[in-house]
C-alpha cells in the first residue's frame, strides 16, 4: 500500500491553520486601522482647535 501523501492525512490541521491564520490576520489589520482612524480625528480635532 502507497503512503498517503501529507496534505491527505493532514487536511483538517492544514484548513484549520489557514482559517485561524486569516481571522487572526483580519482582526490585527482592523485593530491597526482603528487605531489609526482614531490618531487621524485627534490629529483633526487638535488641528481645527489651533486654528480657531
Amino acid at each position: 500500500m502507497r503512503s498517503q501523501s501529507w496534505l491527505r492525512s493532514n487536511w483538517p490541521w492544514a484548513v484549520g491553520g489557514a482559517f485561524v491564520t486569516v481571522h487572526l490576520f483580519t482582526w490585527i489589520m482592523q485593530k491597526a486601522m482603528k487605531s489609526s482612524v482614531q490618531s487621524e480625528r485627534q490629529v483633526q480635532s487638535e488641528l481645527e482647535h489651533n486654528s480657531v
